[in-house]
Parts: structure tokens; C-alpha cells; sequence
């Protein structure tokens, strides 16, 4: 039986992953301060163990013995509110990485799967996009992934760990928050449309993104952890670019509901993203198997259920 630690384990990507790992058998220790994530995500399993501890701390040593694998996606993972609190976001996805790094070292932890982000690529003109396109971060979110990422390769060198770095699109599904001021549209979308609420959409919408149900990604993180290719940066998307506004309208239309929305004032983003994954199928045999419409069937149901009880 493999034991892993999952740093993030009760967020929503975090959550996933966790319960994947236990149905196939592993005993995992997830540590979650719980500052985005929520203990109602996690199943209740004999080989579960929840920590509330955070990365930051020192005393966290013991619980990395005897470890096979680390799953590391503790993170503030915001990029809007980044802008706001730089300093925090550093502390929280640079240290905190690197202090997880050294637990691992020290406790000889085989392998390191690091989940970073595609917000460092910035805005690019090439697409679909190769992980070898030069970075380009536009917020200190994607800054700090990056320097993230950076530590992986560098421990890779200096100590012989094994690693895998994962830069997930724009991942949806159930169990998302909606949690604070910056909610991912699929969501809130959802949200909006089963509350018969007008929703918001910035700019013109025409902004097209990369989404990728979140089972999917669950996948290639547990390949990245389980394969004998190491050393190696994946992206999990869908190879698909979907506009904002046909977004809105899908889920509308698979909800049934006839509602206004409005457009607000644009934000700094990229105009699109759409990632080349055609990497993680030659090295990982992975692909994406639910396509947009079935992920969004999937959970506008599970959200669905949830409101009924």
C-alpha cells in the first residue's frame, strides 16, 4: 500500500484527487489549513487522514515519513487577488513549496508531482500551446508558480527527487467553490442560471478559455505520480477553446432557463487559451475523456443534488 500526502487535499482539485487515491487503494494524509478548502469535500475512509496544519509550519516533519509520493497543490491560487495581496501569495506558493520540497528531501519522499499553472504562460500568439512556449506571467500568481516550478527542477538536480510538474487550463466541476469575489464562471454560471439570476460577464465575452472537467486532470496527476517518466511538465487541458459567452449560453440552454446577463467592465487577461496536450499522450498515454458538454451535464447535476439536500 503507497502512502502520499496531498498538500491542498480538501480544496476542490485537491478533494478529487484524494478520493481517487483512496478507491484505488493508497492510505493518504492530506494537510489543509482549510483557507479555501472545506473538510465536506473528503470521504470519510479508514486510510483518510486530515491535517489542518499548514505548509508553512515547521512542525509538520513527521507526517512526510515514509512517504512514496507528494502531491503538492497548496496554493493561493487567485490570480486577480494576487494583485492585491503579492506578498502573501509569494509567502504562501513559493515557501510553502519550498519548505514541502525539503520535508520530502529529508523524509526521501521518491516523487514530487507539483501542480503549477498555465497562468504563467501570460498572453501568447501560438496555439494551441506547447509547454515549451517561453513564460510570460502576468500576475504574481503566475509568478509564483513559476519560481515554483523552478524549485522542482532545481531539487531534481541538487537531490535526485523525482518530479513531475502538472499546469492544469481552466478546470471545472463539482465541488467548485464560489467562495469570495472571484468565482470560476462555470460555477457561477450554474449558480446564477438555477437561481434564475442575471449573470455577470466581463468584457464582451468574447475571451475564450481551455476548460477541462476535473476528473480528467485527477488522471494525469495520478499518471504523473505512477509513471516511470519523471523530470517532465504536462499540460491538462482539453485542446479546446471555448468563448466566454457560448459558455454562458450552453449552460442556459442545458438548464432550461431563459435569462438576461450584462456585461462589465474588462479585466487584464489573456484574449484566449487552448493547450497542447498532445505531450501527456505521448509520454503518459493520457487524454481527456469527457468532452464540455458532458462535464457540464455532470455537474449541474451534482450541484443540482446538493441544493436538494
Amino acid at each position: 500500500m503507497q502512502r502520499i500526502v496531498v498538500t491542498g487535499g480538501a480544496g476542490f482539485i485537491g478533494s478529487h484527487l484524494v478520493n481517487k487515491l483512496i478507491q484505488d487503494g493508497s492510505k493518504v494524509l492530506v494537510i489543509d489549513n482549510l483557507t479555501m478548502g472545506s473538510m465536506n469535500n473528503l470521504y470519510s475512509h479508514h486510510n483518510l487522514t486530515l491535517s489542518t496544519k499548514s505548509i508553512l509550519d515547521d512542525d509538520i516533519d513527521f507526517f512526510f515519513n515514509g512517504v512514496d509520493v507528494v502531491y503538492h497543490l497548496a496554493a493561493l491560487t487567485r490570480p486577480r487577488e494576487s494583485f492585491i495581496y503579492p506578498e502573501e501569495t509569494t509567502r504562501v506558493n513559493v515557501l510553502g513549496t519550498l519548505k514541502v520540497l525539503n520535508k520530502s528531501v529529508q523524509n526521501g519522499v521518491k516523487r514530487f508531482v507539483f501542480v503549477s499553472t498555465t497562468e504563467l504562460y501570460g498572453v501568447l500568439s501560438k496555439f494551441p500551446t506547447p509547454e515549451t512556449a517561453t513564460p510570460n506571467p502576468s500576475s504574481p500568481y503566475g509568478v509564483s508558480k513559476l519560481v515554483g516550478e523552478e524549485y522542482c527542477k532545481l531539487y531534481g538536480k541538487l537531490h535526485g527527487i523525482e518530479y513531475n510538474i502538472i499546469r492544469p487550463f481552466n478546470v471545472y466541476g463539482p465541488k467548485q467553490s464560489l467562495k469570495g469575489g472571484y468565482a470560476a464562471a462555470v460555477p457561477k454560471f450554474i449558480n446564477d442560471a438555477l437561481h434564475n439570476k442575471e449573470s455577470q460577464i466581463t468584457g464582451d465575452g468574447s475571451q475564450s478559455r481551455d476548460f477541462i472537467f476535473v476528473d480528467d486532470v485527477v488522471e494525469l496527476l495520478t499518471r504523473a505520480g505512477e509513471s516511470k517518466v519523471h523530470g517532465e511538465i504536462f499540460n491538462a487541458g482539453s485542446g479546446v477553446s471555448t468563448s466566454i459567452n457560448e459558455l454562458h449560453e450552453t449552460i442556459l440552454n442545458m438548464t432550461g432557463k431563459v435569462i438576461g446577463h450584462r456585461h462589465v467592465d474588462p479585466v487584464v487577461e489573456p484574449p484566449r487559451t487552448q493547450g497542447d496536450i498532445s505531450k501527456a499522450n505521448k509520454l503518459m498515454g493520457w487524454k481527456p475523456s469527457v468532452d464540455l458538454e458532458k462535464g457540464l451535464t455532470i455537474t449541474i447535476r451534482k450541484i443540482i443534488d446538493e441544493q436538494k439536500n
